[in-house]
């Protein structure tokens, strides 16, 4: 998904309800996304014609690890908030929360280990995340941390990986100071995580950044065109990949109602 997309292909959504300020579901039962691995979540208080239909709240499926021993899935809640403009007119705004949940070999059921909230203005107030995929070996999560802005055309996507035998999550500047390193200056780009290299590292599409309406990339934008390159698995460790390279995915998709 590109990020001129991110806003504007919202898949359709259910109304979860009609209270404009809490997120109250009661009955309603998350529903599972269409797309692997992992999902897309998308979620919205909008429906795909732009018209405010109100609190949803949606999940991924469950993505295992190769050897059977954790499993994650991710969740997204999108609230409406009451909130006034500075002249004093009432507006309502949407925004995301996004959970990250893991069951591991030693838990009794799944934990939140991960939670994106919504950022106050001018950041964005809409966020999503995606589970790319699990390593080949240990139990590391690659995940696609979406943040937009409704409304817009524009966002970002910020790649994370989760530990789960230490309980870590990477810092969110990880691959731009890869590509920092690399360049040898300081640069901005568009990246997003395609999945894990057989040794464990990890495979990004990497492109130029264009600020909104503009036709030429960013002064300082240190990608000149839109490539695949693999960070790691050694420290500092970049390089550009062939064009039809292709990514494995290791993770495997397990039933909803398995995990329940």
């Amino acid at each position: 998904m590109t990020l001129r997309k991110l806003v504007s292909s919202f898949i359709p959504m259910l109304i979860a309800g009609l209270g404009w300020q809490l997120c109250g579901y009661g009955q309603v039962q998350p529903k599972s996304s269409s797309k692997a691995p992992g999902g897309d979540l998308n979620v919205s208080c909008y429906d795909d014609s732009g018209r405010l239909v109100g609190p949803n709240k949606m999940r991924t499926f469950v993505l295992q690890s190769p050897d059977g021993k954790y499993r994650a899935y991710a969740e997204t809640e999108a609230c409406t908030r009451k909130k006034k403009s500075a002249t004093g007119d009432e507006y309502v705004e949407c925004e995301n929360t996004s959970r990250l949940f893991v069951a591991g070999p030693r838990s009794d059921g799944f934990r939140q280990v991960m939670t994106l909230l919504p950022k106050a203005e001018p950041e964005p107030s809409g966020n999503d995340l995606s589970l790319v995929d699990w390593s080949p070996k240990g139990h590391r999560l690659l995940i696609a941390e979406s943040l937009f802005w409704y409304g817009g055309d524009s966002g970002r996507i910020v790649i994370r990986i989760y530990d789960a035998d230490s309980h870590k999550l990477s810092d969110e500047s990880s691959v731009e100071e890869a590509f920092r390193k690399h360049a040898g200056k300081e640069c901005i780009g568009v990246f997003e995580p395609t999945g894990f290299s057989k040794d464990g590292g990890i495979i990004v599409r990497a492109g130029p950044y264009f600020d909104e309406g503009e036709e030429q990339p960013r002064v300082d934008s240190c990608v000149a065109r839109k490539d695949l390159w693999l960070i790691g698995p050694a420290p500092d460790g970049i390089k550009q990949l062939p064009n039809d390279y292709k990514s494995q995915h290791y993770g495997k998709e397990v039933a909803r109602e398995a995990d329940q």
